[in-house]
């Protein structure tokens, strides 16, 4: 069964976001609760890009505010993709909900209008995909603003287990020096609840200041990783990597509603 099928069957998706790296321990409790957030990815035909771009932020966005006014929301990020690309979303949205209610009630829409849309959104893009996953990882996530320039990296790895380990010992070390060095601001890395494969088990939005540090993104790497290689435990992760997760197409979006 494949993702969208569990996503429209299953209803939605994880805990809420943090602005820490979540403990090995929560990381297990997240998986007893049931999924209170959604990401939903959308597409658009090229007429139809510009349009549904205009759709999401002077129609969804506004009932989404809405609905987080009266408390059926904890909150939303809606973006869109810099460029349109072969097997890649335009538009993205993260629901977080308060409670199973909310996200029954969200489920009840599903049913007049798939993603959130009405019949004129329906007419210009499609909500491709709806995803249940945990916010497993995070740092400032919540510290999304206009003008930075949001990278979304799709993986797929062979175990859970295992990736958790390698997520820790391999990526978060790196990630959290981009920080250090000014470039990244935050971050925030989803693992899908219902992993079955392609397009992605685990999911990393980055956060970058703006597009001069962005253009800076290749040299950090490689800086970051420089310093890195004297950790023996990262330089093993590093050395096994290419077993443990592939990676698919990215993409680059800005923030267009919150």
């Amino acid at each position: 069964m494949n993702k969208l099928i569990l996503g429209t069957l299953l209803g939605a998706f994880a805990v809420g976001l943090s602005v820490a790296p979540i403990a090995p321990a929560a990381a297990q409790a997240e998986l007893e609760d049931g999924p209170k957030t959604l990401i939903i990815q959308y597409r658009a035909t090229l007429e139809n890009r510009v349009p549904f771009r205009r759709y999401l932020t002077e129609t969804l966005a506004p009932k989404l505010k809405a609905m987080r006014a009266r408390g059926e929301l904890t909150d939303f990020r809606m973006f869109y993709s810099w460029y349109r690309q072969p097997a890649v979303w335009d538009g993205m949205v993260i629901l977080r909900f308060p409670n199973f209610r909310a996200v029954a009630k969200w489920n009840a829409l599903e049913r007049t209008t798939p993603g959130g849309l009405d019949a004129r959104g329906q007419k210009l893009g499609d909500p491709v995909a709806t995803y249940s996953a945990d916010l497993s990882w995070g740092k400032n996530a919540d510290d999304l603003r206009e003008g930075e320039v949001y990278y979304v990296i799709p993986y797929e790895y062979r175990e859970a287990g295992e990736y958790r380990d390698y997520v820790k010992g391999y990526v978060l070390p790196q990630f959290d020096g981009w920080i250090d060095a000014g470039a990244m601001t935050g971050y925030e890395l989803y693992m899908n609840r219902y992993s079955v494969g392609t397009p992605w088990d685990a999911l990393f939005i980055q956060h970058y200041r703006d597009m001069d540090a962005f253009g800076q993104r290749q040299k950090l790497t490689a800086s970051t990783r420089d310093k890195l290689r004297g950790n023996a435990e990262w330089k093993a992760w590093s050395d096994k990597k290419a077993g443990i997760r592939t990676e698919t197409e990215n993409t680059i979006a800005e923030l267009v509603a919150r």
